[in-house]
This record gives structure tokens, C-alpha cells and sequence, in this order.
């Protein structure tokens, strides 16, 4: 039986090149230029055709976010999806390749993983107006399952951080995380992309309790917060409040708008911290 020619359709192959490619890792229009064109006999592809790929594995449900100038392979619809025991499991296998193996092993392992990680739905969104909600849903995806997340800042800084919670304050909204073993209130829109990372963390941060005094008028009028809780009725000259869990940079910048009707008790490092802002502070207006 004699077999009938194949028609190959250029476009849909250099399509499935571009998909290929971007399979492999996480690129610049610039990067995916030179890759694509590597094996061609004369150059054929250019921002413009890539970019019409590009839009063609999206109209078919293959989502490709652009965060920092890199197109990121976010899901297939035939991509495969990763339970929490799936991770689990792997993140146990490479902890014994790690400990028990040699590093020729644990190269040929990560390798695995980085493939695996490529076909299945890697959890990343952008992070703006219209999309900050799915942002949200995966940070607090993280959050429920003790794993470590990537933001991308708009500056091109990266932090691999853990998450603590979405804060609401002055209107704005912060993600508030610890990185470096410092926790910090993220302004949501210094961040263009948030990812949730394979990583998981062990929760070492405690609850932190700031008791402060607050003294007479200030005392007499102070709403306490959803927070806090009154250690000290009002006496006639101060009440004395105790605050669970405020995110210190949110925390500080409320305590110093009360100025001197406020003082931080304990804990011991917050209370030396803030008499150095406001030491600081004087000395920058010649009052020390």
C-alpha cells in the first residue's frame, strides 16, 4: 500500500516549537528569538510571529503569563495537576536523594522535578487591578498549605518568602510576609507577580503581643481595635492595651500618629525600636 503525502502546515509546527521551547523554561522575547531560530537554516522567527504563537497557545486554553519581560508556561488544559500529597511525597524523595545520594543523583533528580514542574499547572498570576483577586485566592492557597511564595516586584526584585496574610490599611493593600527572617508589609502594587512555590515552611513565627499605655485625652476617646484588649481601665490618667497581631511596619505608623500620649511597654525590642524612629526623627529637624 502506497502511502499518501502528509501536508505539514508550517504554522501549526512552528507553533508546537515555540509551545516546546517555552516548555523548557522561563524566557524573554529576546531569549525565545535566539532558541527558535537556533536550528533554522535562516531566521524565521521575530517578536512579531512569536508573539502570534504565543496568542495562538493561549486561544486554546494554555495559559502563558508575561511578568518581568518572561513568558511563564502557567497551565495546560492537558497538563496534569499536582496534589498536595503528590508534592508531599516528592518533596520526601528529595530529601533522601539530598541526604543519602551523590550529587550526580541529586542533578539528575532536580532535573526530574523541573520537568514535572513544567507540565503541570505551576500556580503564578499577575498581579494588578484586574486580576489581583486570583493573586489573593493563591496566596491564600499558600497559606493553607504551608508553602513558600515567589513575589515578583515591579522594580525586578524577587523575594522567596513566606506568607503571613493580606493586610487592608489607609485603603491600600499589603501582603504581609517574612523574608530574611524579617517580616515586612508589601504593598500590593509595588508586585507584578505572585507564584506559589513547591517549598513548604515550618511556621516559626509567633503571634506577636505589643502591649502599649495610652494617657489622658487620647486615653478617654481610643476605640479599641478587633486586635486588642484593655489590660488597664482608664484610671484618670491612662489606659494600657494589649495588640495581637498587627503587622509591626502598620502597627508603628499608627502608635507614632498618637505622639507623645503613647508609649510601648513591651515587648522590650519594639519599645528601643521605636524610641530610635522617633530619636531619628528629631534629630532630622535639629531638636536633639
Amino acid at each position: 500500500m502506497v502511502k499518501a503525502p502528509v501536508k505539514k502546515n508550517l504554522s501549526s509546527t512552528q507553533v508546537l516549537k515555540t509551545l516546546a521551547v517555552l516548555l523548557q523554561g522561563d524566557f524573554t522575547m529576546q531569549e525565545l528569538i535566539t532558541k527558535l531560530n537556533a536550528d533554522e537554516a535562516a531566521p524565521v522567527f521575530n517578536n512579531s510571529v512569536i508573539s502570534k504563537y504565543i496568542n495562538t497557545c493561549r486561544y486554546v486554553g494554555i495559559d502563558i503569563p508575561k511578568i518581568h519581560n518572561k513568558y511563564f508556561v502557567n497551565s495546560m488544559p492537558f497538563g496534569f495537576e499536582l496534589t498536595g500529597n503528590d508534592i508531599g511525597i516528592l518533596e520526601t524523595l528529595r530529601n533522601i536523594v539530598k541526604q543519602e545520594m551523590s550529587s550526580k543523583c541529586n542533578k539528575i533528580f532536580d532535573s526530574f522535578l523541573e520537568k514535572i514542574n513544567r507540565f503541570s499547572n505551576k500556580k503564578i498570576a499577575r498581579v494588578e487591578k484586574e486580576t489581583y483577586h486570583m493573586a489573593a485566592e493563591l496566596f491564600e492557597l499558600a497559606l493553607t498549605e504551608k508553602r513558600k511564595i515567589r513575589l515578583m516586584f515591579k522594580n525586578k526584585t524577587i523575594y522567596d518568602c513566606t506568607p503571613i496574610g493580606i493586610v487592608e490599611s489607609k485603603n491600600k493593600t499589603f501582603f504581609h510576609i517574612t523574608y530574611r527572617d524579617k517580616e515586612k508589609m508589601i504593598d500590593v502594587s509595588r508586585v507584578s507577580g505572585l507564584q506559589v512555590l513547591s517549598e513548604k515552611y515550618v511556621q516559626n513565627f509567633n503571634e506577636q503581643v505589643v502591649i502599649f499605655e495610652l494617657k489622658s485625652p487620647l486615653a478617654q476617646r481610643y476605640n479599641l481595635r478587633e486586635n486588642e484588649r484593655l489590660l488597664k481601665n482608664f484610671d484618670g490618667h491612662s489606659i494600657t492595651v494589649s495588640n495581637h497581631g498587627e503587622g509591626k511596619e502598620i502597627l508603628f505608623s499608627r502608635l507614632l500618629r498618637y505622639d507623645d500620649k503613647c508609649e510601648i511597654i513591651n515587648p522590650k525590642p519594639y519599645r528601643e525600636e521605636m524610641k530610635q524612629i522617633i530619636s531619628s526623627a528629631l534629630e532630622n529637624y535639629g531638636e536633639v
